[in-house]
C-alpha cells in the first residue's frame, strides 16, 4: 500500500501494518481530528485466495459496512471504540480506537499463570464489554487471547475485532471462522452462533488464563481433532492443574464449557456479576506465592454426612443461577432444600439465616404475599425454635 497517500484524504498511516487472517492493521493518524487511530482493512483478496467464495455480492459489502455501523454505537470502556468506515483501492476498512497496549496472549507467553485477581478482574472487563455488545446484537464469534488487549495504563483490557468473524461466515466455509482453541462445539457444526457460543470462549480463555493451556489441544494440533475434542471431551477442572484455584471459579469454568449452549450462562452480564463477587469475597494469595488455598469456608460447621451434599447445592445453586437467572423456580426449590439440609446438619442459626434471606428474596421477586416468601420465613421462625431450644 502507498503509504505516502492520504487513506480518504484524513487518515495518514504512520508505521508498519500488523497483518492477520482476516486483514491488516496499520496505525495511522487521523489529519482532522489530530488523533491516533488504527485502520483495520478487510483483505477481500487474501480471503479468495484462501477458499472464499468468489462472488463477493454487493449485499455482503453492505452486511459489513451494516456490522461496522452497529460496532460504532457500542460505547464502553472494555470494547474498542470504531469510528469510521469506508473503501480503499478495492478494500474495504474501519477506523478504530488505537489501543497502547499488547493482547492477552504476551501476558500469557511471559511465564508463570497469571495471578488469580488478574484473572477475575480481566474476566470481569471482558464480560462487561461482551454484554454491551450483545446488547446491540453484535456477536464476536472470535473470542481468543489475540483479540483481547491490555492497555499499558492501568492494566484495562479493551476487546478488539468485533464482528469481523461473523462477516467471515459469508465468506468461508465454517471450519475456517473462528479459532479453533476457542470455538464453541456448535459452531463446528455450521450453526452461526450466539451469545452463549462467546460465552463459551470466553471460558476457554479464562481456563488458559487460570492454568496457562488452553481446555483442549494446542496451536500445533490438526483443527479437524481440536474440532472433536470440543465436541466430545470434558477437560479436568482448572484446580487439577494448578492446585488452589478456587471452587467457584471451577464452577464457572465448568459452566461456560457446557456442550449445550442452554446450559451455559444466560448473558454476558451475569458471568461479570459473578466475577464481581468473587472479586470481592476471595483472598487473593496466590498458592504460587504463599501457603494455603482461597477458597470460601463451608456453610456447614457440623453433620459431617451432610456436608458433601451441601456443598453439591452449593455449587447446583451457583451454576443455575448462572442459567436462569436468580429469581427461577428451580433456583427457589434448590435455595430451600439448602437451607433445611444446613439446619439438618446441625447449622440451625445458619439455617435460619439462609431461609431469611430467600424469603427476603422472594418478596422483592414475586411480591410482598408470595407463597414461597411466606414458607421460606415459616422456615425461620421453625429454625429459630429449635435454636432456642438447643
Amino acid at each position: 500500500m502507498d503509504t505516502s497517500k492520504l487513506i480518504d484524504d484524513r487518515y495518514r498511516l504512520t508505521d508498519t501494518p500488523v497483518s492477520g487472517a482476516m486483514g491488516d492493521v496499520w496505525p495511522a493518524e487521523d489529519m482532522k481530528l489530530r488523533r491516533p487511530v488504527a485502520l483495520k482493512f478487510l483483505a477481500r483478496r487474501r480471503l479468495r485466495q484462501g477458499g472464499a467464495a468468489t462472488d463477493f455480492t454487493d449485499w455482503t459489502v453492505k452486511r459489513f459496512v451494516d456490522e461496522a455501523h452497529a460496532m460504532a454505537r457500542i460505547n464502553h470502556p472494555h470494547v474498542a471504540q470504531i469510528y469510521d468506515t469506508g473503501e480503499h483501492d478495492g478494500e474495504l476498512y474501519i477506523v478504530m480506537e488505537y489501543i497502547r497496549g499488547m493482547p492477552l496472549t504476551s501476558h500469557l507467553k511471559k511465564g508463570p499463570t497469571l495471578t488469580l485477581e488478574r484473572t477475575v478482574r480481566w474476566t470481569r472487563h471482558i464480560c462487561e464489554g461482551l454484554a454491551a455488545a450483545h446488547a446491540c446484537k453484535v456477536l464476536h464469534h472470535d473470542i481468543k487471547p489475540d483479540n483481547i488487549m491490555i492497555t499499558h495504563q492501568g492494566g484495562e483490557v479493551k476487546v478488539v475485532d468485533f464482528g469481523l468473524a461473523s462477516f467471515a461466515d459469508v465468506t468461508q466455509s465454517h471450519t475456517g471462522v473462528g479459532t479453533p482453541l476457542y470455538k464453541a462445539p456448535e459452531r463446528w457444526n455450521g450453526t452461526p452462533g450466539s451469545v452463549r457460543s462467546d460465552l463459551y470462549s470466553v471460558g476457554c480463555v479464562l481456563y488458559e488464563m487460570l492454568t496457562g493451556r488452553p481446555p483442549f489441544g494446542s496451536p500445533q494440533d490438526d483443527p479437524m481433532t481440536v474440532g472433536r475434542m470440543h465436541q466430545d471431551k470434558t477437560p479436568a477442572p482448572p484446580s487439577a492443574h494448578r492446585p488452589g484455584v478456587p471452587d467457584q471459579l471451577d464452577s464457572i469454568v465448568r459452566v461456560l464449557l457446557a456442550k449445550e449452549p442452554a446450559h451455559r450462562p444466560r448473558d454476558a452480564e451475569a458471568v461479570a456479576e459473578v466475577m464481581r463477587d468473587i472479586h470481592s469475597t476471595l483472598d487473593f494469595e496466590d498458592p504460587a506465592d504463599a501457603p494455603g488455598t482461597a477458597n470460601l469456608p463451608d456453610i456447614a460447621t457440623g453433620g459431617a454426612r451432610h456436608s458433601e451434599r451441601i456443598r453439591d447445592l452449593d455449587r447446583l445453586i451457583f451454576e443455575l443461577q448462572l442459567r436462569f437467572g436468580p429469581d427461577d423456580r428451580t433456583v427457589i426449590k434448590t435455595r430451600a432444600e439448602h437451607a433445611e439440609l444446613t439446619g439438618r446438619s446441625g447449622d440451625v442459626r445458619g439455617a435460619a439465616a439462609l431461609y431469611n434471606r430467600l424469603g427476603r428474596d422472594c418478596q422483592d421477586f414475586f411480591g410482598p404475599y408470595d407463597a414461597q416468601a411466606l414458607k421460606a420465613f415459616t422456615g425461620v421462625a421453625r429454625w429459630i425454635r429449635r435454636s432456642d431450644g438447643q
